[in-house]
């Protein structure tokens, strides 16, 4: 399907029905067009023609068409800037893989008032003369930096959602905090659902939630693991994090129950971020970085750790701290 888009199931869509999970990632479907696009075969789940009420698993590819349900929107037009942009954030290319260093900003897949402007609009522009476009192999929130995979091919997407599915990824983040947590080393576990991603009630306290979560309905586990590396006084600390669970926005949620939220977190913080005087940038930007996966190469077989850069607003800050990295 030339005009489609591939979305790997992570562990938040486990055991969702398939048309709930598309409409929940596709706000323009609804649930009648969804059921007349999986009766036609152009909904497709690991390339197979697949029933609405089909039971997600993690690592499930699931295409969807990128036109509207009527098939009467034109081709979306490629920004050359942005294209120029994503061409120079490639920090890895194999004849299976693709590592970018995914800007700040930018979204990995399309959504509501999302446009064409995310990696997924632009995987052509990655194609690079293969038979086909490569495809997503998870996400970054669009407000997160660093590692952002993608398969050039079908074998390494499949190989690659079973490494993901059987927890053989080994993910590093790298977080501005506000504060220093009480212990250097951690382990941050809650249960989260859709209703603290969507709409997060921090009026009530991050905490106050944390302890109802476990015996509300659809909430699931999440596991991260923390290490505070540097600190700057009781005013800032530099954590690192390595996330057991893929729930969506799960480090930025665990940052906040923790206590210290991370720097630029407008959606799980209470009260304004401002600048301290001696901050020398921006509050606007998540300060949180996707800095490092390690994994045996699924077609090598050879162990593979890449590493991203700091982007440009993190590096100042660290710089401005005195951290090496």
């Amino acid at each position: 399907m030339a005009d489609s888009r591939d979305i790997i199931v992570e562990e938040d869509g486990v055991d969702c029905r398939l048309s709930t999970w598309i409409k929940r990632n596709d706000r323009r479907l609804t649930f009648k067009s969804v059921n007349t696009l999986c009766r036609k075969g152009l909904i497709k789940v690991n390339g197979i023609k697949t029933q609405a009420s089909y039971r997600l698993k993690k690592g499930d590819v699931v295409t969807i068409p990128s036109l509207s349900v009527n098939g009467d929107e034109p081709t979306p037009k490629i920004d050359p800037k942005l294209a120029k942009l994503l061409l120079g954030a490639i920090i890895l290319k194999d004849n299976n893989l693709i590592a970018l260093n995914k800007p700040e900003g930018l979204a990995s897949q399309g959504g509501s008032n999302q446009g064409t402007r995310h990696v997924d609009a632009y995987k052509s522009t990655l194609q690079f003369g293969s038979k086909d476009p490569p495809r997503l192999i998870h996400r970054l929130d669009k407000e997160t930096s660093g590692i952002l995979l993608l398969a050039r091919d079908v074998k390494t997407a499949s190989a690659f959602a079973a490494l993901f599915r059987d927890k053989q990824v080994e993910k590093i983040y790298w977080a501005l905090v506000e504060g220093v947590p009480k212990k250097e080393t951690g382990i941050l576990e809650s249960y989260i659902g859709n209703v603290d991603i969507w709409k997060p009630s921090i009026d009530r306290g991050l905490i106050g939630q944390k302890k109802s979560r476990q015996n509300s309905a659809n909430k699931k586990k999440a596991l991260t693991f923390y290490k505070v590396i540097e600190t700057i006084g009781s005013n800032y600390a530099w954590l690192e994090l390595k996330p057991a669970t893929g729930r969506t926005h799960q480090l930025r949620i665990h940052c906040a129950e923790l206590g210290n939220p991370i720097v630029g977190d407008r959606k799980y913080k209470n009260g304004d971020n401002k600048n301290s005087k001696d901050f020398p940038f921006s509050f606007k930007k998540l300060f949180l970085h996707a800095r490092c996966v390690t994994f045996v190469h699924p077609i090598s077989k050879k162990t593979t750790k890449i590493e991203a850069p700091l982007p440009k607003h993190m590096g100042l800050v660290w710089k401005h701290f005195g951290w090496k990295i």
